[in-house]
């Protein structure tokens, strides 16, 4: 979400609750060059709602962590700081000359808009999501975080988990022995592939996969450092492939929420999953 979008969701809002068509608060701005999207640095997709929900989290804490790593000791004075400086690229300058800057596009929205977009950010800081393609910090370990080496290299993949709602794991490539993220380390191809259990289950195909910025465009060149990720989907089988190498297969792991519950409607009958021949 960038600046422009950022305040999309806030003007929609403010549509909604008292639109201005009228003569007397006809907007006088109408553009304003806007900084490019960063996919990379805001979610990429999400569920959203106003109440927390399975691993959710709300909105407000997700951009107060963006704004901790972007602008170290500088403290934002209201929800419309939190909102810009998560929301746009990192503002060069003091942190006065920051909040100068803030303080100038907030007087002009406004204006333009009126006193209401304040209430919209907060409604829309308020909200709970399930943000994909926040990386984790640096050293951070879960039950929900999987590392695993990649053999004859000395990088490994990372599986990290998105959106739950959507069942959405991501994927990025860490050097090995700094544990630090990094951007298509070598030459391969990452596929979608069936299921090698019961592969005549699946869908007769196989599909390459690309990570959401080349997805949004981005050419890879132009992917900050460390920021390369992709999106799978849990209990997704893959292959990581290699010229010269052998492939790398892999099954992202399935996520429940709350306790293990067999579904009342039905009886399930015990069978083996596989039996030997």
């Amino acid at each position: 979400m960038d600046r422009k979008t950022a305040k999309s969701s806030v003007r929609k809002n403010a549509k909604a609750e008292k639109p201005y068509g009228t003569a007397k608060r006809t907007p006088k701005r109408t553009s304003k060059p806007s900084t490019a999207p960063l996919p990379l640095s805001v979610p990429s997709s999400s569920s959203s709602s106003r109440l927390p929900g399975p691993p959710s989290t709300e909105f407000r804490k997700t951009c107060l962590d963006k704004i901790r790593e972007r602008y170290p000791g500088l403290k934002p004075r209201s929800d419309w700081d939190i909102l810009q400086l998560a929301s746009t690229e990192t503002r060069p300058g003091t942190h006065a000359e920051i909040f100068a800057g803030l303080d100038k596009e907030l007087a002009e929205d406004i204006e333009a808009f009126g006193d209401e977009i304040n209430d919209n950010v907060k409604t829309l800081l308020d909200t709970y999501m399930e943000p994909t393609g926040i990386k984790p910090p640096p050293g951070t370990s879960n039950d929900l975080i999987f590392i695993r080496p990649i053999p004859d290299s000395q990088y490994s993949i990372r599986l990290f988990p998105g959106s739950y709602s959507n069942r959405e794991y991501c994927l990025d490539f860490l050097d090995t022995e700094t544990g630090k993220p990094v951007n298509s380390p070598f030459e391969y191809e990452l596929w979608a592939i069936p299921d090698p259990d019961a592969p005549w289950l699946s869908l007769p195909m196989s599909g390459k996969l690309h990570s959401i910025e080349r997805t949004h465009g981005i050419k890879q060149g132009d992917i900050l450092p460390g920021c390369e990720k992709f999106i799978l989907r849990d209990g997704q089988t893959c292959m990581l492939a290699r010229p010269g190498r052998q492939p790398v297969r892999f099954t992202v792991p399935l996520r429940r929420y709350g306790p293990e519950v067999e579904a009342e409607s039905m009886v399930v009958l015990d069978l083996p999953r596989v039996v030997r021949l």
